[in-house]
């Protein structure tokens, strides 16, 4: 599964819960109000039915109804208000606004003393939807009791435009307020998360070298984790450069009783190359024990550092009247140990002068987020099949002379432990080209 930014979740979260909340909210609202405005319309049929069965009046001749009504909505044509009262099943009085209206023969007949309400009342033959009320009263004449019923329909066209621009203004209302709330969460994340980038920024900085602690102040949940960052900075320097100490105290404690045995007249040819060859053995795992980490360390310039070894070897083999050609960047820079750093060159233009005759090349560039250094020589060169064998365990090779095998070995360890890549191929002078990829923290 993709890893999505915590922004990203919570945005996506607030969609979805606004995706859900809007319709749901938007369906409530408009059943209350469909509902209140349904109720309201009943209440109003009543009164206006209650009116009807007020003005009328059975006699033995028949009927009686004003000419002008109270509710002057019957009393005017097109109003979409209709009144009607039955009789023995016979429409016996239309209201003056029923004028053209159609059959209504088919009305419900609810029985005396109760009333009925229908929201979707379908008229015929046009199938016109209508609000109705209708009620049965009972009216003397005579010595009988006539039941009479009374009719007050209303047009649903008024109702559903009311309907559609409460449910138009509540959408729009909501989406503004939906818009509204994802610029909030917005703005939200972005003062909630500023500590975390923060964070994130001072323990970049640390690990860059460029401070020894994170220093920023933090909510208070982060106290903890804040702590324990600056714990582990303080303990990884702190047992770095006690490695180191202890390393070179041991280092210091064996060159003596072995430079004893070393000189000590007698002893057997087999037994000198054991000891050359333990020399060796310890110098090389003491540099590669006390080989620096590319983290928590400031960046090391590397030209500084690459033209005081030019120098330098133009003097321990001035000899041989070398034209060493050093070229770095100004902004190359080396992230770890600035011992490591001299160990690395030091080797690469150590073994170079050695096998040059009159040329050495020495470039440091930036390259891809990497420190990429080549050491070019015009010597014999090296056999594609001795390339891999010179970067093994303490080799030497006969067209260098001695201690280039252990010097090769010490970088190629280097190399490895920052994680970097060597390349040996032919220099176009003929002799050897060295390349070396040192990649930067934040590049893997």
């Amino acid at each position: 599964m993709r890893r999505l930014s915590l922004k990203i979740r919570s945005l996506l979260l607030a969609v979805v819960a606004l995706v859900i909340f809007l319709p749901v909210t938007a369906y409530v609202l408009e059943d209350a109000y469909s509902t209140s405005l349904t109720q309201a319309k009943a209440d109003e049929l009543k009164l206006m039915n209650l009116s009807l069965i007020s003005e009328f009046e059975l006699s033995e001749t028949g009927i009686q109804m004003p000419d002008l009504l109270y509710d002057e909505q019957l009393n005017l044509p097109d109003s979409s208000f209709i009144g009607i009262i039955m009789l023995k099943d016979k429409i016996v009085w239309q209201s003056a606004s029923s004028l053209g209206a159609p059959d209504y023969t088919r009305l419900p007949a609810p029985a005396v003393g109760q009333s009925v309400f229908e929201q979707n009342y379908r008229l015929q033959p046009d199938n016109t939807a209508h609000f109705l009320y209708a009620y049965t009263a009972e009216f003397a004449q005579g010595d009988d009791f006539i039941p009479v019923r009374f009719y007050v329909l209303n047009d649903t066209a008024a109702f559903s435009a009311k309907r559609a621009l409460f449910l138009e203004t509540v959408w729009k209302g909501l989406a503004g307020l939906g818009g509204l709330l994802l610029l909030i969460v917005s703005a939200g994340h972005v003062l909630i998360l500023a500590p975390v980038r923060t964070l994130i920024a001072e323990i970049k900085q640390a690990s860059d070298g460029k401070q020894e602690r994170l220093t920023a102040r933090y909510p208070k949940e982060f106290d903890g984790l804040k702590k324990s960052i600056n714990q582990l900075i303080a303990t990884e320097s702190q047992q770095r450069s006690r490695y180191k100490n202890s390393l070179g105290d041991l280092a210091h404690s064996l060159k003596t009783p072995l430079a004893v045995a070393m000189g000590t007249s007698g002893l057997p040819h087999e037994a000198n190359d054991a000891l050359e060859q333990v020399d060796l053995l310890i110098q090389r795992q003491l540099k590669r024990a006390t080989a620096g980490t590319k983290g928590w360390q400031a960046p090391v310039p590397v030209k500084p550092v690459s033209e005081k070894l030019a120098r330098s070897m133009q003097t321990i083999y001035r000899d041989k009247s070398l034209t060493i050609d050093e070229r770095t960047n100004d902004n190359a820079v080396f992230y770890g140990d600035e011992t490591d750093l001299f160990e690395i060159l030091g080797n690469l233009l150590d073994n170079a002068c050695k096998a040059a005759d009159e040329k050495v090349s020495l470039s440091v560039t930036t390259m891809h987020n990497a420190t990429i250094i080549i050491v070019e020589d015009d010597g014999p060169g090296i056999p594609a099949t001795q390339q891999h064998e010179l970067l093994g365990r303490g080799a030497r090779l006969d067209t260098y002379t001695e201690g280039q095998g252990i010097g090769m070995a010490v970088v190629s360890d280097l190399v490895d432990i920052y994680q970097g890549q060597i390349i040996i191929e032919d220099s176009t002078w003929g002799g050897a080209r060295i390349q070396i990829r040192l990649p930067y923290p934040d590049a893997h």
